[in-house]
């Protein structure tokens, strides 16, 4: 994990040691969420979040941001096609408080790195409808990889004081990954009393996610966000999500930012 974490924070040391100079704007935030213990787990733990973003790069859509276990960026000086970075961390699962599952090997944990495509279409009032598509292997070559197709709404109101965006996605995953975290081999099961299950590439997973941002002052601002996941295929008909689990997931929580 460490050494995919400073791969990603050289990217954006790359990006952002040539334009000292440009007036880039930065955001630190810190905050708190819930999250499934594993994905398709019905228990929750509580995970920490942080939001580290640098915008206005050389052009006012331009950006590098890391949140939680995801980086995105935009590195194409556009006013409406993007083209970045993007990267992921996915974590083992491992120590869950199911005891089936936590009897299984534990899984690969995994940072997968590719590209950010999209375009924007905007809209009066600051509105603004995109399409992007987000294509990422694990650098590691461990557990494989993820491509999702994803579309967004952004819109200020109240003065541009709050501002609410919403999403949806839907991921495919690759058979190195869906055998990862939902295959059952023939020892896993002996372990758990688990049925073996041999969870081939297939489409993942459909989610829907809003999040609601109040500035309450011109450097202060705090973000609420929630997304409900809805498990499909081989990842919603493996034992681990629909004998011990859910395919049923969700996530809440909130950051608190400061923009200077």
């Amino acid at each position: 994990m460490q050494k995919s974490w400073l791969i990603v924070l050289g990217a954006v040391a790359a990006v952002s040691l040539p334009l000292q100079a440009q007036a880039i704007d930065w955001t630190l935030g810190a905050g708190a969420g819930v999250a499934p213990d594993y994905e398709g787990s019905e228990d929750y733990e509580p995970v920490p979040l942080w939001n580290v973003r640098a915008g206005n790069l050389y052009h006012k859509d331009t950006y590098a941001q890391i949140f939680a276990t995801r980086f995105r960026s935009n590195l194409l000086p556009h006013d409406n096609f993007r083209l970045g970075l993007a990267g992921q961390y996915v974590g083992k699962r491992d120590d869950v408080d199911n005891d089936a599952v936590d009897s299984l090997r534990s899984t690969d944990d995994g940072f997968l790195l590719g590209a950010l495509i999209g375009y924007d279409f905007k809209l009066d009032g600051n509105r603004v409808i995109g399409v992007e598509f987000e294509p990422r292997y694990d650098v590691g070559d461990n557990i494989g990889g993820l491509f999702t197709g994803r579309t967004t709404y952004l819109a200020p109101f109240g003065g541009g004081s709050w501002v609410f965006r919403g999403s949806a996605e839907v991921t495919y995953a690759s058979e190195d990954y869906m055998s990862e975290y939902f295959g059952i081999s023939g020892a896993d099961s002996a372990r758990s009393g688990l049925n073996t299950f041999n969870a081939d590439a297939d489409f993942k997973d459909v989610a829907f996610g809003a999040t609601l941002t109040y500035k309450f002052t011109e450097n202060w601002n705090v973000t609420g966000l929630a997304t409900y996941t809805r498990l499909l295929g081989d990842a919603a008909d493996s034992p681990v999500v629909d004998d011990e689990g859910n395919e049923n997931q969700f996530f809440g929580g909130l950051t608190i930012n400061y923009k200077f």
